[in-house]
């Protein structure tokens, strides 16, 4: 798999329109995005970054919920993706992309759990409990990747029902498949997820441990990333946001994910 890392913009406001979930829902993973130290006018302590694959596989990550001995349900999973190059800006993500793919597994492999068709040159999207939204509309500072200003886009995916044990990592991985980049014969857009360095992001990071995963396209594992080995002079983790209520006990306030 090619991996490639571009220096991306982000900023973060990031609780726009919350996605439907159980009354009992909590923040149970708050990795969101980054509010310090963004883009290159931060120069050696920027923060942001964005992470994709060649299209034949994509870059995903893990979080835990809880303890060891609680049951958990997912409710709900939050991520961001930033298109887009110096010569090409996505006005809607359909513009770039025919569908978004939400993968989650317990072991090595992930399979998908949500999928959506999106409908170029629209905002339709095929599935009502996946809402993309454009993160630079409500807060967000635009991505600057080396000088070019890119949105970022927020993807929800809700009503996912999926239970998890408590204290157990679960991999994530968030994919589109691109669509043909005019004038460039058998090439497509890649898929970028924003990711950021924990210590530097100046918002919590639950569960950055400064190790992405890298998956082929039928999410089988195909090993690690560390940012610091490619490309980038610091780690980086994948940001996620996971709203999910505990069964079989009384309902806590937002946990913090083991780390």
């Amino acid at each position: 798999m090619l991996i490639k890392n571009r220096f991306s913009t982000v900023a973060s406001l990031l609780l726009c329109v919350l996605p439907a979930m159980a009354a009992d829902s909590v923040l149970a993973v708050d990795r969101g995005l980054p509010l310090h130290n963004l883009n290159n006018a931060s120069g050696s302590v920027r923060s942001n970054v964005r992470w994709g694959g060649d299209n034949q596989g994509f870059i995903g990550d893990d979080f835990t919920i809880g303890v060891t001995g609680e049951h958990w349900v997912i409710d709900s999973i939050r991520t961001w993706a930033v298109p887009g190059y110096a010569d090409a800006k996505a006005a809607r993500l359909s513009d770039f992309y025919q569908d978004v793919r939400l993968y989650l597994g317990a072991s090595s492999d992930v399979t998908p759990v949500a999928t959506a068709q999106l409908v170029e040159g629209t905002d339709e999207v095929s599935n009502p409990n996946i809402r993309i939204s454009e993160a630079t509309r409500d807060g967000a500072l635009l991505y600057d990747d080396f000088g070019t200003a890119l949105p970022i886009w927020q993807i929800d995916f809700s009503n996912l029902n999926i239970p998890v044990r408590g204290g157990s990592k679960t991999r994530f991985g968030v994919w589109g498949m691109g669509r043909a980049i005019p004038g460039q014969d058998g090439k497509t857009h890649m898929w970028f997820n924003h990711g950021s360095n924990a210590a530097l992001s100046g918002t919590r990071q639950d569960g950055a441990d400064g190790v992405m995963l890298t998956f082929d396209g039928a999410g089988r594992a195909d090993g690690t990333l560390r940012a610091e080995d490619k490309d980038w002079d610091k780690p980086a983790d994948i940001n996620v946001q996971v709203f999910a209520h505990r069964v079989g006990g009384g309902a806590p306030g937002r946990v913090k994910s083991a780390q």
